[in-house]
């Protein structure tokens, strides 16, 4: 890519953090939903990068975070399923190590996660994601 390309890259980028801070300020319910599955958007990997967009945009770590999970699931109907801690719900939990409400950074420092009921240490993540990147390799 040329040294104009990556500019005008640059320039957008600007351009999306104005619109996301804009909308913010002004009362949008914006909501955290990457573009999967698209072949250069990694599930998860990508939401966390999502998240710090919106926290670069100019939104709290509470509001980024908020936009992720309670909005989200208010959005899709599903506020009694997940999106918030409560007795009843699915227990999705991103265990991290830091506090994410001082730095959306900290989501990136997981120590684990519960999925679906089930607890899976970074180490069995990894295991799974060399697996999956295996699975591509022999292709």
């Amino acid at each position: 890519m040329s040294p104009e390309g990556f500019a005008r890259l640059a320039e957008g980028e600007l351009v999306r953090k104005r619109l996301v801070k804009t909308l913010h300020e002004r009362g949008a319910r914006l909501l955290v939903g990457t573009d999967t599955p698209n072949a250069f958007v990694l599930p998860g990997f990508s939401v966390l990068e999502e998240l710090q967009n919106f926290a670069d945009a100019g939104l709290t770590p509470y509001e980024t975070i908020k936009a992720a999970t309670r909005d989200s699931a208010e959005f899709l109907g599903a506020s009694n399923e997940f999106g918030t801690i409560s007795i009843g719900k699915r227990a999705d939990l991103i265990l991290v190590a830091g506090n994410p409400l001082e730095s959306i950074a900290a989501l990136k420092r997981r120590t684990g996660i519960m999925v679906y009921g089930q607890w899976l240490t970074t180490n069995d993540l990894q295991k799974r994601l060399d697996t999956l990147a295996a699975s591509y390799a022999g292709k």
